[in-house]
């Protein structure tokens, strides 16, 4: 990032009020005028590179304190950061998002939970902005390719996953095999291990937190075996896939997750004949979709998990709804559901939402 690029007006002020200068002495001190440091401190300017040392010697720093230089970013930073580009891309659009993403990441390029993130990040601005999924998939492709070369402990694994996961979703199974190759076959859960060591040093917040990440992680992942168990070359009847779903969401309900089963549902009934179960699933869905974003049962997962609720925020994006709209008033198989008033009525709820 360029010197003008930087807002360090506010780390200047702090650091000349401490020492207990005002603008005009600290101009003075450098020879210069004191709108110049008024200009500084608005950001209205920047200080010329040849005055950088002898500013930071006036306010009793070095330069990589007073420019705000860090080589890295905390994993809460991080998580920080990106929520705050997920709030961009949902007020301002993934454009806009996708640049402030883009120039942290040129800032920061060696922080690897950054980059672990961010690669999640694109996840949601597909689903903000499916019309060019092919520009957010190169984009996170790109961010797993550099952690894997970066050989980072904490994320090779992870990212080497989604890669194989990716490979196969652009029709190249062999790649997504000699990924998975890879990657070992036996890794050990150390989990209860830490947390018996944060007890044992007197630190049960941190054994907790510990412990609330692990289970979140292991009832994701239990979501996720759910829905791969749903593909219908693996079930041989609907009443298999009804059992899936009530299981599910069962799960959903169990750890205050989002329940997106009636969508599942739906297409089981609709299997069965049994047209007016299929149009209730879609009405509950459809309210769903339309409801409050659910969050994490704070009982079971805080405060290990960190989250800022935010208020307005509908379950689904504007544009999956309107994917959802175009499928259902255009597939021949929901055609049926027509005749069922809660169908019809949930259906004008979702065109006016989009």
């Amino acid at each position: 990032m360029e010197l003008n690029q930087l807002k360090i007006g506010e780390n200047i002020a702090a650091l000349r009020k401490a020492k207990g200068l005002t603008q005009e002495q600290l101009a003075a001190q450098l020879g210069i005028s004191a709108p110049a440091v008024s200009k500084w401190e608005t950001n209205a300017s920047c200080p010329d590179i040849a005055l950088l040392c002898p500013l930071a010697r006036a306010l009793g720093t070095n330069v990589d304190t007073l420019l705000q230089f860090e080589e890295t970013l905390s994993d809460q930073e991080v998580v920080e950061q990106i929520n705050a580009i997920i709030q961009t891309a949902m007020q301002q659009g993934c454009p806009a998002a996708e640049e402030k993403l883009q120039e942290l990441l040129h800032r920061y390029p060696h922080c690897a939970a950054l980059q672990f993130n961010a690669a999640a990040a694109y996840d949601t601005f597909q689903m903000f902005s499916p019309e060019i999924p092919s520009l957010w998939k190169s984009r996170k492709k790109a961010l797993l390719e550099e952690l894997r070369a970066s050989g980072s402990s904490a994320y090779w694994q992870s990212a080497t996953i989604q890669l194989a996961s990716l490979a196969l979703s652009d029709g190249d199974p062999e790649q997504c095999a000699a990924l998975l190759q890879e990657l070992p076959e036996h890794v050990g859960d150390p989990t209860s291990i830490w947390a018996l060591y944060h007890l044992k040093k007197d630190q049960p917040e941190e054994a907790l937190k510990l412990i609330q990440k692990q289970l979140y992680k292991l009832v994701n992942q239990t979501q996720t075996c759910l829905v791969s168990l749903m593909n219908p070359k693996l079930l041989s009847r609907p009443g298999q896939m009804l059992h899936l779903c009530q299981a599910y969401r069962a799960v959903s309900q169990a750890f205050g997750l989002a329940d997106m089963s009636d969508a599942p549902m739906m297409e089981a009934y609709l299997q069965m004949g049994e047209f007016q179960q299929a149009a209730d699933c879609f009405a509950r869905y459809v309210d769903i979709a339309l409801g409050p974003v659910t969050f994490p049962d704070e009982e079971l997962f805080s405060p290990g998990l960190t989250y800022k609720k935010q208020e307005g925020f509908q379950a689904t994006t504007q544009p999956l709804r309107r994917l959802l709209l175009q499928s259902i008033t255009t597939e021949e198989k929901y055609r049926p559901l027509f005749e069922y008033p809660v169908f019809t009525q949930a259906l004008e709820k979702l065109k006016a939402s989009v």
